[in-house]
């Protein structure tokens, strides 16, 4: 197997893995919640929105190593677009990375279930900025 050449400032192959693991950790958050593993939901919920991020980071030519890179993402997004969501987004994909660390008897299935509402929301304010040719700037 042929390793990415990571020297590449924009690779779209990269782009194009982190949107479908971005939706497929979606998929694997809903079947989590469907089982009562609301960590796990969770953790998969905040991997959907990461990986979405990182899928725009990786299109925009932005650095994304570390999870605090994520709101800057979402700043940058919205400071493009105007779209005030993308605060209220950041907020909810932190706290269900929290979760993963909160005692179960503190979480709420109906909770996450609206969380992970918002992070589909999200993956598809974000989804364009990670198509190829769609440039904000800000680099």
């Amino acid at each position: 197997m042929t390793q990415p050449n990571v020297s590449e400032p924009f690779d779209p192959a990269a782009v194009e893995d982190y949107r479908q693991q971005a939706r497929a950790f979606l998929g694997k958050a809903r079947e989590y919640l469907a089982e009562d593993d609301l960590h796990q939901a969770s953790e998969k919920g905040w991997g959907a929105a990461a990986w979405m991020a990182k899928a725009v980071a990786a299109n925009q030519g932005w650095e994304y190593r570390q999870h605090a890179q994520f709101g800057v993402i979402l700043q940058n997004v919205g400071d493009a677009t105007g779209d005030d969501r993308l605060r209220v987004f950041r907020a909810v994909a932190y706290e269900l990375h929290q979760n993963f660390y909160t005692r179960k008897r503190f979480l709420s299935g109906t909770a996450i279930e609206l969380s992970l509402d918002n992070v589909a929301e999200l993956l598809d304010v974000l989804d364009p900025f990670a198509a190829p040719g769609n440039g904000l700037g800000n680099n």
